[in-house]
Order: structure tokens, then sequence, then C-alpha cells
């Protein structure tokens, strides 16, 4: 009898490894709570030097760039590109941010210099990275965060976290949200940063939602920014 029970006891032993070895996402045991991961991912945000980051657009939704792709320091000096659509015409503007000054170059083909004050009503990138403006208060600032799953984003393990996130600074983000609007964020298991964030954005005249995702790259790299040649 006492041999019976030791293979029955060896048997619930590898059924319960079983068990915990098959869990979701290469582990175990409850997610997180949402709120608690979005706090995270703003205190590791709240130390990111630089990062590169693109937005990307789908269907038809009511923001005023369609896409964008840039290279980021916090101290604000930012390069890249935004495309946007105006009578029909897709147009792409290159720009280079350095301090207070803005360079731009777009259907002319040559840079022009201006000072930042006049586009950042209109897209400011310089602003993502800065701890008042950008991606440190839109985290610390959403609200009714709900982790919903897991998912690799990049090859890393990631929780998936619904939430509310603020119009201003989402707008600085994706230029022309209006309202407070809803987002599925990714967020990483190892080092709770931010690496994608999907918003639902209502659409242009009244039609159906589109979606506008930015993704997070290339944390902390050391970016040269130089002012282009004129």
């Amino acid at each position: 009898m006492s041999s019976l029970r030791a293979k029955l006891a060896c048997l619930v032993a590898l059924s319960s490894a079983l068990a915990t070895g098959c869990g979701g996402g290469g582990g175990s045991g409850k997610n997180p709570p949402g709120a608690t991961l979005i706090q995270q991912a703003a205190t590791a945000t709240r130390a990111v030097t630089s990062l590169a980051f693109a937005l990307r657009t789908s269907g038809h939704p009511d923001v005023r760039v369609d896409s964008a792709d840039a290279k980021l320091l916090r101290n604000g000096n930012a390069q890249g590109s935004a495309k946007t659509t105006q009578l029909g015409l897709s147009i792409q503007l290159d720009f280079v941010v350095l301090g207070k000054t803005v360079y731009l170059r777009g259907l002319t083909g040559g840079w022009q210099q201006q000072p930042l004050s006049k586009v950042a009503g209109i897209y400011d990138p310089s602003a993502v990275l800065d701890p008042d403006r950008g991606l440190v208060p839109l985290l610390s600032t959403a609200k009714n965060a709900e982790t919903k799953g897991r998912q690799k984003v990049a090859g890393q393990d990631c929780y998936q976290v619904d939430a509310t996130l603020a119009k201003e600074p989402l707008s600085r983000l994706v230029p022309g949200i209006s309202a407070d609007t809803p987002a599925v964020l990714s967020i990483a298991k190892a080092d709770h940063r931010v690496l994608k964030a999907d918003v639902k954005v209502p659409g242009k005249n009244g039609g159906k939602p589109g979606t506008a995702t930015v993704t997070f790259t290339d944390f902390n790299k050391p970016f040269s920014i130089t002012a282009p040649a004129r």
C-alpha cells in the first residue's frame, strides 16, 4: 500500500509540475494589476535618455499626422520625418529640432530654419521625453488600467494593459487627439518600458474609428543630432 501511495504522490507532483510549466507567456500565476504596471512604466521612462519611435495609422483616424519616425534625446533634440495628407496629397516633412530651433524640409526641397514655438502647436517631437509634458505624465495620469494578458513585442515578453490616456500628453505623441482616449499598452516584463501603444481614435468626419500605433525602440542609444547642411 505504501508503494501505491508513493506512486500516486509522484503522479500528483508530476501533474502539478507540468501544469505550472505550461502557463501562458512563459510564466505562471496572476498578472500584475494594470495600475501597478503603468506606474512601473512611468518610473522606467523617467530614466530613459533617448529612444526612437515610429507612429503608424490604420483606417482613417482623426489625427494630423499619418505616420512619423524620429530619434529623440531627453534634452529635446530630435531628428526624423512625418507624413500628412493635404488636399488628397501625401506630404513628407523632414525635421531636426535643436534646442528652441527647428529645421524643416518639405515640398521646396531646402531646409528652412524657424523657432520651435511656431510649429510646436502642430507637432513637437521634443516633448516626448520631457518628464513634464511627454510619456511620463501620459503614463502617470492614465486611468482605468486593466491587465488583459501577455504578448511578445520585438521578441520581448510584454503585459497588455488597457487604459484611458489623457488628451493633453497623448496629443504630443499623436497630434490631433482631442479627447481622453482608450489604448492598449505593451509593457516589457523585464524592464517595464513601454514598447508599443495602440490608440483607438475616432474616424474623420464621423467615419469608422481608426488606430494610431506607436512603437518605441533603441532606448538610451547615443544618437548624434546636428543641424542639417543648408
